[in-house]
């Protein structure tokens, strides 16, 4: 499946090399991409994220998973949870995490092209951990190190892990979702999460925001389509759902502009805060967002409006959170935007883990 919708998408083309299927082994692959991933592949990121909670409630709160291993978290763009999370997660498995917030500090300031850098962080790092205002950023970061390793010149592949790239996606942010709503629904009598993932199909998910540039709605979408899970899309004209995901979902997307009426069946409502840092200054952007700020005025969500869900339902934010979420909804069992901040240390344990060759279980 993982391999079908990559032939699909054209965007991915040029960097085809460096975005390939997991296929069961992450051992020594870049993450770039939601569409590298099998319900399989989504499963096992499920299970060791499992095992990675244990670890953290154990009384050491750690484990010399992957010790000594070096983990460089390169955020070009303004994070508090996704950055943080990352380096807290290679660190509660015994590695070493070094966080870098901008370029201006490393050798790109004196003129260095953006490919020399990423080498070099390369041969600094066992792991690397990337956050780009351009699209496919990381993946360009990827593709650097691979030719550096086919001229000879790097000894090892080190994998890039995508932490954001502009208005693409945010691969990381999904598995952490997708846990948070396992934990929600599933139980651990239901039997190991391997087995459950099949649970996903049917989920009812309900997703409200500018469905064009949050880039953690369109990892979302991707998985949602490998899943089997619903999705009802409340969209403004200004930024509707993308045609590459409308033709990925299928049938298992409807779209809206009534939140209120999608709220009522929903087993998942996720909320995304408007990402107006990517507003241009023409006349045509400027009259977008002024028509997204008018929808985004109707699809504020407080504790009144949540009571249209039902009772077992969840609610996420990936944060953060502007007017879209009242502070009023915090007091909601439904609400689960905290335990999501909180359950994308497992989540990203899983990932480094199996991306560094090992797992949590071992």
């Amino acid at each position: 499946m993982a391999g079908e919708m990559l032939e699909h998408v054209s965007n991915y083309v040029d960097y085809s090399e460096v975005i390939q299927p997991i296929s069961g082994n992450p051992t020594g692959k870049h993450f770039l991409s939601a569409y590298q991933l099998s319900a399989p592949d989504i499963a096992d990121y499920m299970v060791e994220a499992e095992a990675a909670e244990a670890v953290l409630a154990s009384l050491r709160r750690g484990a010399p998973i992957v010790p000594y291993a070096v983990l460089k978290v390169v955020m070009q763009q303004p994070s508090t949870r996704t950055g943080g999370s990352m380096t807290t997660a290679m660190q509660k498995m015994g590695g070493i995490a070094e966080l870098y917030s901008g370029m201006q500090a490393s050798s790109e300031a004196k003129g260095e092209s953006p490919a020399d850098t990423w080498v070099a962080f390369a041969t600094q790092a066992d792991i690397i951990g990337t956050r780009t205002p351009q699209v496919y950023g990381p993946a360009f970061a990827a593709l650097s190190i691979e030719r550096s390793l086919q001229a000879g010149k790097l000894r090892r592949r080190v994998p890039i892990i995508n932490l954001g790239d502009g208005i693409n996606e945010h691969p990381t942010q999904t598995m952490g979702d997708l846990f948070t709503i396992r934990k929600h629904f599933y139980t651990p009598s239901d039997g190991p999460a391997v087995s459950r993932v099949k649970d996903f199909e049917g989920l009812e998910l309900v997703a409200v925001g500018d469905h064009e540039r949050y880039r953690a709605l369109h990892s979302l979408y991707i998985a949602a389509a490998t899943l089997g899970i619903k999705v009802t899309a409340v969209e403004s004209r200004a930024a509707p759902v993308p045609d590459e995901y409308v033709w990925l979902l299928g049938d298992r997307l409807q779209r809206t502009d009534d939140l209120d009426g999608a709220m009522k069946g929903a087993d998942v409502l996720y909320v995304g805060r408007n990402p107006d840092e990517y507003v241009g200054d023409n006349p045509e952007e400027l009259d977008r967002s002024r028509k997204l700020a008018h929808s985004y005025a109707g699809w504020i969500v407080d504790h009144d409006r949540l009571q249209q869900m039902p009772k077992d339902s969840a609610l996420l934010h990936p944060r953060p959170r502007r007017d879209e979420l009242e502070l009023s909804v915090d007091s909601d069992p439904r609400a689960l935007d905290v335990p999501q901040m909180e359950n994308m240390i497992p989540a990203r344990m899983a990932v480094l883990a199996r991306h560094l060759g090992t797992s949590v279980l071992a």
